[in-house]
Protein backbone atom coordinates (compact mmCIF):
# COMPACT_ATOMS: atom_id res chain seq x y z
CA UNK A 1 0.00 0.00 0.00
CA UNK A 2 1.02 3.63 -0.50
CA UNK A 3 2.37 5.37 2.60
CA UNK A 4 0.96 8.88 2.93
CA UNK A 5 3.25 11.64 4.09
CA UNK A 6 0.48 13.55 5.88
CA UNK A 7 1.47 12.02 9.21
CA UNK A 8 4.64 11.70 11.23
CA UNK A 9 5.40 7.99 11.04
CA UNK A 10 8.24 8.38 13.52
CA UNK A 11 5.56 8.57 16.23
CA UNK A 12 4.81 5.44 18.27
CA UNK A 13 1.83 3.48 16.93
CA UNK A 14 -0.55 4.62 19.67
CA UNK A 15 0.31 8.31 19.21
CA UNK A 16 -0.01 8.03 15.45
CA UNK A 17 -3.46 6.47 15.80
CA UNK A 18 -4.65 9.24 18.10
CA UNK A 19 -3.62 11.88 15.55
CA UNK A 20 -4.44 9.98 12.39
CA UNK A 21 -7.97 8.87 13.34
CA UNK A 22 -9.17 12.10 14.96
CA UNK A 23 -11.51 13.06 12.11
CA UNK A 24 -13.02 9.59 11.74
CA UNK A 25 -13.37 9.36 15.52
CA UNK A 26 -15.20 12.68 15.66
CA UNK A 27 -17.50 11.66 12.82
CA UNK A 28 -18.50 8.52 14.74
CA UNK A 29 -19.13 10.47 17.94
CA UNK A 30 -21.32 13.03 16.18
CA UNK A 31 -23.34 10.62 14.05
CA UNK A 32 -27.06 10.82 14.78
CA UNK A 33 -27.24 7.27 16.06
CA UNK A 34 -24.10 7.70 18.14
CA UNK A 35 -25.56 10.79 19.78
CA UNK A 36 -28.83 8.97 20.53
CA UNK A 37 -26.88 6.11 22.09
CA UNK A 38 -24.79 8.41 24.28
CA UNK A 39 -27.89 10.32 25.40
CA UNK A 40 -29.73 7.13 26.29
CA UNK A 41 -32.48 7.91 23.76
CA UNK A 42 -32.72 4.46 22.15
CA UNK A 43 -35.79 2.49 23.11
CA UNK A 44 -34.98 -0.89 24.57
CA UNK A 45 -35.72 -2.81 21.36
CA UNK A 46 -33.27 -0.60 19.44
CA UNK A 47 -30.60 -0.99 22.10
CA UNK A 48 -30.96 -4.79 22.20
CA UNK A 49 -30.75 -4.83 18.38
CA UNK A 50 -27.51 -2.84 18.68
CA UNK A 51 -26.12 -5.27 21.27
CA UNK A 52 -26.96 -8.22 19.01
CA UNK A 53 -24.98 -6.67 16.18
CA UNK A 54 -22.11 -5.98 18.56
CA UNK A 55 -22.18 -9.59 19.76
CA UNK A 56 -21.59 -10.82 16.21
CA UNK A 57 -18.94 -8.16 15.58
CA UNK A 58 -17.05 -9.09 18.74
CA UNK A 59 -17.46 -12.79 18.08
CA UNK A 60 -15.72 -12.36 14.72
CA UNK A 61 -13.05 -10.05 16.13
CA UNK A 62 -12.26 -12.23 19.13
CA UNK A 63 -12.27 -15.40 17.05
CA UNK A 64 -9.63 -13.84 14.82
CA UNK A 65 -7.55 -12.58 17.75
CA UNK A 66 -7.63 -16.04 19.32
CA UNK A 67 -6.64 -17.71 16.06
CA UNK A 68 -3.64 -15.39 15.71
CA UNK A 69 -2.82 -14.94 19.40
CA UNK A 70 0.88 -15.67 18.86
CA UNK A 71 1.28 -13.46 15.79
CA UNK A 72 4.08 -10.93 16.47
CA UNK A 73 1.99 -7.78 15.95
CA UNK A 74 -0.94 -9.07 18.04
CA UNK A 75 0.71 -11.09 20.79
CA UNK A 76 1.57 -8.23 23.13
CA UNK A 77 -2.06 -7.00 23.34
CA UNK A 78 -3.80 -10.38 23.47
CA UNK A 79 -5.49 -10.79 26.84
CA UNK A 80 -9.00 -12.25 26.48
CA UNK A 81 -9.49 -12.54 30.24
CA UNK A 82 -9.13 -8.79 30.49
CA UNK A 83 -10.67 -7.61 27.23
CA UNK A 84 -13.12 -10.14 25.72
CA UNK A 85 -16.66 -8.76 25.42
CA UNK A 86 -18.62 -11.53 23.71
CA UNK A 87 -19.69 -13.27 26.92
CA UNK A 88 -20.77 -10.07 28.68
CA UNK A 89 -22.77 -8.98 25.63
CA UNK A 90 -24.60 -12.31 25.65
CA UNK A 91 -25.44 -11.87 29.33
CA UNK A 92 -26.78 -8.35 28.73
CA UNK A 93 -28.95 -9.42 25.79
CA UNK A 94 -30.36 -12.30 27.82
CA UNK A 95 -31.16 -10.03 30.77
CA UNK A 96 -32.79 -7.28 28.70
CA UNK A 97 -34.90 -9.78 26.75
CA UNK A 98 -35.80 -11.66 29.93
CA UNK A 99 -34.91 -15.02 28.41
CA UNK A 100 -32.31 -17.65 29.38
CA UNK A 101 -28.91 -16.93 27.89
CA UNK A 102 -29.00 -20.17 25.89
CA UNK A 103 -32.20 -19.06 24.14
CA UNK A 104 -31.77 -15.46 23.00
CA UNK A 105 -30.33 -16.45 19.61
CA UNK A 106 -33.69 -18.02 18.70
CA UNK A 107 -35.63 -14.94 19.88
CA UNK A 108 -37.65 -13.23 17.10
CA UNK A 109 -35.48 -10.10 17.36
CA UNK A 110 -32.32 -12.04 16.59
CA UNK A 111 -34.01 -14.14 13.93
CA UNK A 112 -35.04 -10.90 12.20
CA UNK A 113 -31.46 -9.60 12.30
CA UNK A 114 -30.05 -12.79 10.85
CA UNK A 115 -32.63 -13.26 8.10
CA UNK A 116 -32.46 -9.59 7.00
CA UNK A 117 -29.01 -8.36 8.10
CA UNK A 118 -28.41 -4.64 7.39
CA UNK A 119 -25.71 -3.88 4.84
CA UNK A 120 -23.36 -2.09 7.33
CA UNK A 121 -23.58 -5.05 9.70
CA UNK A 122 -22.73 -7.51 6.93
CA UNK A 123 -19.83 -5.36 5.72
CA UNK A 124 -18.38 -5.06 9.23
CA UNK A 125 -18.55 -8.75 10.09
CA UNK A 126 -17.34 -9.81 6.65
CA UNK A 127 -14.35 -7.46 6.93
CA UNK A 128 -13.38 -9.05 10.25
CA UNK A 129 -13.76 -12.54 8.75
CA UNK A 130 -11.58 -11.50 5.83
CA UNK A 131 -8.82 -10.23 8.13
CA UNK A 132 -9.03 -13.32 10.34
CA UNK A 133 -8.45 -15.52 7.31
CA UNK A 134 -5.55 -13.42 6.05
CA UNK A 135 -1.95 -14.64 6.18
CA UNK A 136 -1.11 -11.33 7.86
CA UNK A 137 -3.77 -10.50 10.49
CA UNK A 138 -2.04 -7.29 11.68
CA UNK A 139 -5.04 -5.17 10.67
CA UNK A 140 -7.11 -6.85 13.39
CA UNK A 141 -5.11 -4.75 15.85
CA UNK A 142 -6.77 -1.63 14.47
CA UNK A 143 -10.26 -3.03 15.07
CA UNK A 144 -9.38 -4.16 18.58
CA UNK A 145 -7.97 -0.71 19.33
CA UNK A 146 -11.09 1.10 18.11
CA UNK A 147 -13.52 -1.17 19.94
CA UNK A 148 -11.81 -1.97 23.23
CA UNK A 149 -10.41 1.48 23.97
CA UNK A 150 -13.73 3.03 22.97
CA UNK A 151 -15.56 0.75 25.40
CA UNK A 152 -13.17 1.77 28.16
CA UNK A 153 -13.53 5.48 27.38
CA UNK A 154 -16.86 6.80 26.08
CA UNK A 155 -18.45 3.45 26.85
CA UNK A 156 -18.29 4.22 30.55
CA UNK A 157 -20.43 7.31 30.07
CA UNK A 158 -22.86 5.32 27.92
CA UNK A 159 -23.06 2.73 30.70
CA UNK A 160 -24.53 5.29 33.12
CA UNK A 161 -26.97 6.63 30.54
CA UNK A 162 -28.17 3.14 29.63
CA UNK A 163 -28.64 2.23 33.29
CA UNK A 164 -30.76 5.34 33.81
CA UNK A 165 -32.76 4.88 30.59
CA UNK A 166 -33.76 1.28 31.36
CA UNK A 167 -33.82 1.53 35.16
CA UNK A 168 -30.90 -0.83 35.66
CA UNK A 169 -29.00 -1.24 38.93
CA UNK A 170 -25.47 0.06 38.32
CA UNK A 171 -24.10 -1.69 41.41
CA UNK A 172 -25.50 -5.10 40.42
CA UNK A 173 -24.49 -4.61 36.80
CA UNK A 174 -27.27 -6.70 35.22
CA UNK A 175 -27.86 -5.53 31.65
CA UNK A 176 -24.70 -3.40 31.50
CA UNK A 177 -21.92 -5.97 32.00
CA UNK A 178 -20.59 -5.18 28.53
CA UNK A 179 -19.07 -2.00 29.95
CA UNK A 180 -17.56 -3.69 33.01
CA UNK A 181 -13.83 -4.38 32.81
CA UNK A 182 -11.73 -5.96 35.54
CA UNK A 183 -8.51 -4.57 36.98
CA UNK A 184 -5.22 -5.55 35.41
CA UNK A 185 -4.14 -7.50 38.49
CA UNK A 186 -7.41 -8.77 40.00
CA UNK A 187 -10.99 -9.83 39.30
CA UNK A 188 -12.41 -6.66 40.87
CA UNK A 189 -14.27 -4.22 38.65
CA UNK A 190 -12.06 -1.46 37.28
CA UNK A 191 -12.75 2.18 38.12
CA UNK A 192 -11.76 5.13 35.93
CA UNK A 193 -8.20 5.09 37.25
CA UNK A 194 -7.88 1.36 36.63
CA UNK A 195 -9.23 1.75 33.09
CA UNK A 196 -6.60 4.40 32.42
CA UNK A 197 -3.92 1.89 33.42
CA UNK A 198 -5.41 -0.75 31.12
CA UNK A 199 -5.44 1.69 28.20
CA UNK A 200 -1.81 2.61 28.89
CA UNK A 201 -0.92 -1.10 28.96
CA UNK A 202 -2.72 -1.61 25.65
CA UNK A 203 -1.00 1.34 23.96
CA UNK A 204 2.38 0.12 25.17
CA UNK A 205 1.56 -3.31 23.75
CA UNK A 206 0.62 -1.82 20.37
CA UNK A 207 3.85 0.17 20.27
CA UNK A 208 5.87 -2.93 21.08
CA UNK A 209 4.04 -5.14 18.58
CA UNK A 210 4.32 -2.74 15.64
CA UNK A 211 7.72 -1.32 16.51
CA UNK A 212 9.28 1.22 14.16
CA UNK A 213 8.17 -0.28 10.84
CA UNK A 214 6.59 2.49 8.79
CA UNK A 215 4.69 0.07 6.57
CA UNK A 216 3.01 -1.64 9.52
CA UNK A 217 2.11 1.71 11.04
CA UNK A 218 0.53 2.82 7.77
CA UNK A 219 -1.43 -0.44 7.49
CA UNK A 220 -2.84 -0.18 11.03
CA UNK A 221 -3.65 3.52 10.64
CA UNK A 222 -5.52 2.89 7.40
CA UNK A 223 -7.51 0.04 8.94
CA UNK A 224 -8.31 2.02 12.11
CA UNK A 225 -9.91 4.75 10.00
CA UNK A 226 -11.89 2.05 8.20
CA UNK A 227 -12.95 0.60 11.57
CA UNK A 228 -14.27 3.98 12.71
CA UNK A 229 -16.23 4.32 9.46
CA UNK A 230 -17.70 0.84 9.90
CA UNK A 231 -18.78 1.74 13.43
CA UNK A 232 -20.28 4.99 12.18
CA UNK A 233 -22.33 2.96 9.68
CA UNK A 234 -23.62 0.81 12.54
CA UNK A 235 -24.53 3.97 14.48
CA UNK A 236 -26.41 5.23 11.43
CA UNK A 237 -28.74 2.25 11.82
CA UNK A 238 -29.75 3.77 15.17
CA UNK A 239 -30.67 7.17 13.75
CA UNK A 240 -34.33 6.64 14.57
CA UNK A 241 -35.47 6.97 10.95
CA UNK A 242 -36.30 3.28 10.72
CA UNK A 243 -36.88 2.58 14.38
CA UNK A 244 -36.74 -1.05 15.43
CA UNK A 245 -40.08 -2.40 16.57
CA UNK A 246 -40.71 -4.95 19.29
CA UNK A 247 -41.59 -8.29 17.66
CA UNK A 248 -45.32 -9.01 17.68
CA UNK A 249 -46.36 -11.71 20.13
CA UNK A 250 -48.77 -14.46 19.23
CA UNK A 251 -52.34 -13.71 20.27
CA UNK A 252 -52.67 -17.28 21.57
CA UNK A 253 -50.56 -18.20 24.55
CA UNK A 254 -49.51 -21.80 24.87
CA UNK A 255 -49.60 -23.36 28.34
CA UNK A 256 -45.83 -23.57 28.70
CA UNK A 257 -44.20 -21.41 26.02
CA UNK A 258 -45.62 -18.88 23.60
CA UNK A 259 -45.14 -19.69 19.96
CA UNK A 260 -42.96 -17.11 18.25
CA UNK A 261 -43.76 -15.81 14.80
CA UNK A 262 -40.52 -17.17 13.37
CA UNK A 263 -38.31 -19.94 14.62
CA UNK A 264 -35.44 -20.83 12.26
CA UNK A 265 -35.35 -24.34 13.67
CA UNK A 266 -38.85 -24.98 12.24
CA UNK A 267 -37.96 -23.94 8.70
CA UNK A 268 -36.57 -26.58 6.38
CA UNK A 269 -32.95 -26.31 5.35
CA UNK A 270 -33.88 -26.72 1.70
CA UNK A 271 -36.52 -24.02 1.83
CA UNK A 272 -34.22 -21.49 3.43
CA UNK A 273 -31.36 -22.25 1.07
CA UNK A 274 -33.60 -22.13 -1.99
CA UNK A 275 -35.11 -18.75 -1.16
CA UNK A 276 -31.76 -17.17 -0.21
CA UNK A 277 -29.92 -18.37 -3.28
CA UNK A 278 -32.77 -17.61 -5.70
CA UNK A 279 -33.21 -14.02 -4.51
CA UNK A 280 -29.50 -13.40 -4.16
CA UNK A 281 -28.51 -14.82 -7.54
CA UNK A 282 -31.36 -13.06 -9.32
CA UNK A 283 -30.11 -9.77 -7.95
CA UNK A 284 -26.54 -10.53 -8.93
CA UNK A 285 -27.56 -11.46 -12.49
CA UNK A 286 -29.46 -8.21 -12.80
CA UNK A 287 -26.86 -5.92 -11.17
CA UNK A 288 -23.68 -7.80 -12.12
CA UNK A 289 -20.99 -9.12 -9.77
CA UNK A 290 -18.82 -6.08 -10.41
CA UNK A 291 -21.35 -3.64 -9.00
CA UNK A 292 -21.31 -2.58 -5.36
CA UNK A 293 -24.87 -3.82 -4.90
CA UNK A 294 -24.19 -7.19 -6.48
CA UNK A 295 -21.03 -7.65 -4.45
CA UNK A 296 -22.85 -6.81 -1.23
CA UNK A 297 -25.51 -9.42 -1.98
CA UNK A 298 -22.87 -12.09 -2.49
CA UNK A 299 -21.19 -11.13 0.78
CA UNK A 300 -24.55 -11.09 2.55
CA UNK A 301 -25.43 -14.58 1.32
CA UNK A 302 -22.03 -15.81 2.50
CA UNK A 303 -22.61 -14.31 5.95
CA UNK A 304 -26.14 -15.69 6.09
CA UNK A 305 -24.98 -19.21 5.20
CA UNK A 306 -22.30 -19.09 7.86
CA UNK A 307 -24.49 -17.79 10.67
CA UNK A 308 -28.17 -18.60 10.20
CA UNK A 309 -27.81 -22.21 9.08
CA UNK A 310 -26.06 -23.37 12.30
CA UNK A 311 -29.01 -21.91 14.22
CA UNK A 312 -31.49 -23.66 11.96
CA UNK A 313 -29.84 -27.05 12.33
Amino acid sequence: MEVHNDYDFSLPMASLLRVGTSEAHEAAEHSQGGVRLVKGELDKAEYVYFLMMLWHIYAELERGLETHASYPTLQSTYNPTLLARTSSLSQDISYLLRVPEAEWQTHPSHSSLMTSPPKPFVEYTMRLQELSESSDPTRLLAHAYVRYLGDMSGGQFIRRRIAKAYDLDVDRGDGIRFYDFKKLDSSESANIGDLKKIKEWYRDGMNAGIGDETHLKAVVLEEANKAFKLNTSIFDLLSGEGRVQEPQQSAVTAPKQAKVLYDPRLVSFGGLLSVAMTVGLAHVVYMGTGSASGNCVLRGVQYWLRNILPIAS
